[in-house]
């Protein structure tokens, strides 16, 4: 138990006091690694919203487009047709799957 010679009684203070400081670190390390987690999931929740609100506000130009544009006001009566079309075919589409 005791050291052999006075000299080696540093050392093991020495090794001591280091492996306090890694437990010390490793405690703090782990305290901001959840905290970092937990910024992260919130970052990934706000995210996700900020994202179906985009969509959200996205489909609402395209029908203000489409309102306009049928309305003879952005005076672009092929795009007007050309959109038509294409929510026609999406009808369709979705009519098809139901009949299924």
């Amino acid at each position: 138990m005791f050291p052999h010679n006075m000299s080696e009684l540093p050392i093991i203070e020495v090794i001591k006091g280091k492996i306090d400081r890694l437990i010390a670190d490793n405690r703090q390390l782990r305290k901001e690694y959840q905290e970092l987690s937990a910024q992260r999931d919130k970052l990934k929740v706000e995210k996700r919203d900020l994202e179906a609100e985009i969509a959200r506000l996205e489909k609402r130009v395209a029908v203000l487009e489409l309102s306009e544009s049928l309305a003879g006001r952005s005076g672009n009566t092929k795009l007007a047709r050309a959109r038509v079309n294409r929510l026609m075919r999406e009808v369709d589409k979705c009519i098809a799957l139901l009949n299924r």
